[in-house]
């Protein structure tokens, strides 16, 4: 009995350790791309330390910082995955907030539930990605950034 239970506790542990590092090597690219996006956002846009990060796959992968700036002024830094030199740097209260594009998707699509809400870029334009379920289907939509100018 005590060696079963000897036996059991190992295979459980090593079941836990696989697992631990399959989750750790499913994170490394994500992680990644945050270190290499913060880096670019501090070298390029002057942010001192990033708040927030998003990862957003569209027709192109833009890697978007959310920090703090010189005198403290929030901005956003999109980067593209490709290009990380050619960033856009815009600050934060010239667009939207987040709870601002919620609302518009709420308002439009009424979704049962809001799954993520992310910035990222298409065609050149800024935007926020709103994942959401609505009955049984997964929808997004992409509310600009940009606020418009009366």
């Amino acid at each position: 009995m005590k060696k079963a239970l000897i036996s059991i506790c190992i295979l459980v542990i090593v079941i836990a350790g696989f697992a631990a590092e399959t989750y750790w090597k499913a994170r490394k690219p994500y992680h990644e791309a945050y270190n290499k996006a913060v880096a670019v956002a501090k070298s390029e846009a002057g942010i001192r330390a990033a708040d927030a990060f998003y990862l957003y796959n569209g027709k192109s992968t833009y890697y978007v910082v959310v920090g703090k700036g010189k005198g403290g002024k929030k901005k956003a830094v999109w980067i593209p995955e490709k290009k990380p030199k050619r960033v856009t740097v815009l600050d934060l209260n010239t667009g939207i907030s987040k709870q601002d594009a919620v609302k518009q998707v709420v308002q439009k699509r009424q979704p049962d539930k809001i799954l993520s809400v992310r910035l990222g870029m298409e065609s050149q334009v800024p935007i926020w990605e709103v994942a959401y379920i609505k009955g049984n289907s997964l929808g997004y939509d992409e509310v600009p950034f940009l606020k418009k100018s009366n």
